[in-house]
């Protein structure tokens, strides 16, 4: 705990009038149960220079000055500094440490993902490290760096950044992000402008090249099978996670040749992205985020009303795009407050050149926003009913073919698997009485079936003397998005008979938890 040191000898308002007098001319002073107000002649053009230089000379002395203009007069109001503890140094440097364990391990079950492994071992934490970890913290590590030597930069006092570690899979990258503390206010609307950009934009630069890199990585990713399902932890897959493409890594796509034919993306592109995606979340224009920062500085006063809207905007895409991941964050700003407090010098004016950076910081917000930043497919699905055609001519009793048809309805590929059930069977010109068989009659007719089974990529399945059939592993349906495929399927019998088969789809790494498509009943004579 920072103490205050006793008050200066002498009456502390007269002490305090005769310090302000230095720097601006009083002509009335005020006492209020909380603060002293002093109103003071001030030149314009060296106003924000010299308020700089009072607040410098009365933050050490535990005092906090703060410029006021109203109805023509310019006070300067005086308050108390209160102390305040600080957290040493080592709490920054263990957050780190556990930030860069649990981005690690986040990174690890990426990388497996990525190429298609099943099983973690040490190595996997090194590439997790090295092509996740490593970037996504020099991204995060710049941004809370620039802010701090900017406050540094304007004489503010500010600690070294404090990293957010989270266990995955409880939040799939394995960080809340990270922040540092302003330990004085704000001296000016151009310093919290300066401090509130200066670290998403640093953080969005060391983004792009990341981002882009990682997209020229992601083109050579190794082809993997739709069964093969990745890497499932504590319930989360990571191998069955979709993300949402922001404009800003559209625009950088097309830096790289052939970028639309990206499947799967390396650890690095996903780090980039994230790096994105957080550049933007901070700068929503709310409460104590960058965005609130640099909207306060640009719109006075006047931000509140774009906080409020902000606010509003997350509940609604909250709502409407059903990702309640908005919906908390809507709640956290609300509870950390919407509106964004003043600076000490609210008056001075910012100049053409931060409105100008201000539109820059407005078109990385845009840049890196998305609706719905990550999901998981749908598992839709659906099998239509088979149609089966009688093949005359031939020497067996029975022959038919049965066109048996999958449709993905998802946006991604996905891998599926047929069965069929024989659930009826009916001879024809015999003696034998009308009804289905049973028991051993039915058993030796389905002895002399044989099934055949074409894929549409041509592959040949065939099963002989049985009533129930699934393709095996290596035989599955692969469809693209919102695709269908159709199976050929053969069926002879030496009987004449009439037959009922259902068919029934599954689909290969279910994570909805969703049952088979069907059964799906043909009759088949």
């Amino acid at each position: 705990m920072v103490t205050p040191p006793p008050p200066p000898p002498g009456p502390e308002i007269d002490w305090l009038r005769n310090e302000v007098s230095r720097f601006f001319p009083v002509y009335e002073t005020r006492v209020t149960p909380v603060s002293l107000v002093l109103l003071v002649h001030a030149d314009p053009a060296t106003l924000e220079e010299k308020f700089d230089a009072l607040r410098q000379d009365l933050w050490p002395k535990f005092y906090v000055p703060q410029l006021r203009y109203a109805q023509g007069e310019y006070a300067v109001e005086i308050v108390r500094r209160p102390g305040r503890s600080a957290w040493g140094f080592w709490v920054n440097l263990a957050l780190l440490a556990a930030t860069v364990v649990s981005t690690a391990f986040a990174g690890s079950f990426l990388w497996l993902a990525y190429v298609g492994s099943a099983t973690l071992v040490p190595a996997d934490f090194v590439w997790g490290g090295v092509y996740f970890a490593a970037p996504l913290l020099a991204i995060l590590g710049l941004h809370e760096l620039a802010h701090y030597l900017v406050a540094r930069h304007h004489h503010v006092e500010a600690s070294l950044p404090y990293f957010l570690p989270v266990p995955p899979p409880y939040l799939i990258f394995g960080t809340f992000g990270a922040f540092i503390s302003l330990r004085e206010p704000i001296p000016s609307r151009k310093v919290l402008f300066d401090i509130g950009a200066a670290g998403p934009l640093a953080g969005f630069v060391v983004a792009i090249p990341i981002t882009i890199l990682g997209m020229f990585l992601s083109l050579h990713a190794p082809v993997l099978s739709p069964t093969n399902c990745g890497p499932t932890i504590l319930g989360v897959n990571y191998g069955d996670l979709l993300i949402g493409l922001p404009l800003a890594w559209q625009l950088f796509s097309l830096f790289v040749p052939n970028a639309a034919a990206i499947i799967s993306l390396h650890p690095l592109a996903l780090a980039g992205w994230v790096g994105l995606l957080v550049t933007s979340i901070n700068l929503l224009p709310a409460g104590q985020l960058d965005g609130g920062h640099v909207f306060r500085a640009l719109f006075g006063d006047r931000s509140r009303f774009v906080s409020y809207a902000a606010v509003i905007f997350l509940a609604l895409v909250g709502f409407l795009s059903l990702y309640l991941g908005w919906l908390l964050f809507a709640g956290l700003i609300i509870l950390l407050g919407v509106r964004h407090p003043p600076p000490l010098n609210d008056v001075s004016s910012l100049g053409l050149r931060r409105y100008l950076v201000g539109a820059l910081v407005v078109a990385v917000l845009i840049g890196g926003f998305v609706i719905v930043p990550i999901s998981t497919p749908a598992d839709s699905f659906s099998l239509e009913k088979p149609v089966a055609t009688h093949v005359s001519g031939t020497s067996f009793g029975l022959a038919s073919v049965i066109n048996v048809t999958v449709s993905n309805h998802d946006s991604v590929t996905h891998a599926y698997s047929v069965s069929a059930n024989v659930t009826q069977v009916i001879l024809q010109n015999t003696s034998r009485g009308s009804g289905p068989l049973t028991g051993p009659a039915l058993a030796a007719f389905l002895a002399n079936s044989t099934w055949t089974v074409v894929l549409p990529n041509g592959n040949v399945t065939s099963f002989p003397g049985v009533g129930f059939w699934s393709l095996p592993a290596a035989q599955f349906l692969s469809l693209t998005g919102d695709r269908s495929g159709t199976l050929q399927v053969t069926y002879t019998n030496p009987q004449a008979a009439t037959l009922e088969v259902a068919f029934t789809a599954s689909q290969y790494c279910n994570e909805s938890g969703g049952g088979p498509a069907g059964p799906q009943s043909v009759v088949v004579y």
